[in-house]
């Protein structure tokens, strides 16, 4: 039982909506710190869990959120590298800790991988309980925020684009899917490249907000006919495509538009399938396909480094700030892109 209360957003089993109510904090373990959330993103999906119910959690009631920042109240008595007073950004993923996987700082590749506010509960509540490992150092030159959005908005688009991608100075980059994870992986591709980042996705106002994250060509797939002819067009041959979006017809289209050698990265999750009619252009150009799943343990902390050296910042994407109150408003705004949002924030 918990020794005290705290105020969080509460799915229940049929739900499709969030409850506010007053819960037990659970006690603290000799392994776990004690956050005070200071922010929350609100992830499509989260979209998916409570207004869709098309993702589901392991067991009810739950409270969801796993994009999350705030300030350590209290550290378990194992605890060596956090204390109180501590800026924190919590990751998203949750891990057995024990398997290979994880010691090598491999989480995302863990047979147990979990996520808060699916497979335990996560950050839609004024604390959450966490062991230390899940933790990273927030510098107090990041707002809490955009610290928040690292843990899985940022940080998947990053493992994306930085390693299975394998992206180079020089490269031409094309980004399928602009949305919460898709607009990412255009910043993080802009700093990491000076070569041509285009941006496609068949809303304007998701192209819209990849010109602000410096995409140099977008490309409306609502206008075009054929999305690999048309981007062979724009890029004169792309390096690295990385897909947001989970509609395979446009990797298959635009396998002609691939220089040789070639990469490219699946992060969208669809239902087609996947079929290259042309497998020999494969292998000529000896073009790699790969996928990409979250992120290991060093995505966070070059995040940190790329935002502290300039060359990335997350305040466009940061749309509102809002109570726990106004949590179904804002889910019901993001699933229909109403003001074009990309990060409604909460504020426990």
């Amino acid at each position: 039982m918990g020794i005290m209360g705290m105020k969080a957003a509460v799915l229940e089993s049929g739900k499709k909506i969030l409850e506010i109510r007053d819960v037990s904090v659970p006690q603290l373990r000799a392994e776990q710190v004690k956050v005070r959330i200071k922010a929350c993103g609100i992830c499509g999906s989260d979209v998916h869990l409570v207004v869709h119910g098309t993702l589901k959690c392991k067991h009810f009631p739950r409270v969801p959120g796993h994009e999350s920042s705030g300030i350590i109240e209290e550290v378990g008595e194992n605890v060596r590298r956090f204390r109180k007073g501590d800026r924190v950004v919590i990751a998203a993923g949750t891990s057995c800790g024990v398997c290979s996987y994880c010691k090598e700082g491999k989480e995302n590749l863990c047979k147990d991988l979990g996520v808060f506010g699916f497979d335990r509960d996560g950050s839609f509540a004024e604390f959450n309980i966490v062991e230390e490992r899940y933790l990273y150092s927030l510098p107090d030159e990041i707002p809490f925020d955009q610290g928040a959005i690292l843990a899985d908005a940022v940080s998947t688009p990053y493992h994306a684009i930085r390693y299975r991608g394998n992206i180079q100075e020089s490269d031409t980059v094309a980004i399928f899917g602009c949305g919460g994870l898709g607009i990412h992986a255009v910043a993080i591709a802009r700093a990491m490249t000076k070569g041509k980042v285009i941006a496609l996705d068949v809303d304007s106002g998701a192209l819209e907000n990849a010109t602000k994250y410096g995409a140099d060509e977008v490309v409306n797939l609502k206008e075009v006919r054929n999305s690999g002819k048309v981007l062979k067009e724009v890029s004169k041959g792309v390096d690295l495509l990385a897909d947001f979006s989970g509609y395979m017809s446009n990797v298959e289209d635009s396998i002609r538009a691939m220089n040789p050698g070639g990469r490219i990265v699946l992060v969208g999750i669809g239902r087609q399938p996947l079929k290259f009619q042309i497998p020999f252009i494969l292998i000529e150009k000896m073009i790699s396909v790969s996928g990409s799943y979250g992120s290991d343990r060093r995505a966070i902390p070059e995040l940190i480094e790329l935002y502290l050296k300039g060359k990335i910042n997350l305040s466009h994407s940061i749309t509102s700030h809002h109570p726990l109150e106004e949590l179904n408003e804002c889910l019901e705004a993001l699933d229909q892109r109403k003001g074009n949002p990309i990060r409604f924030i909460v504020e426990p």
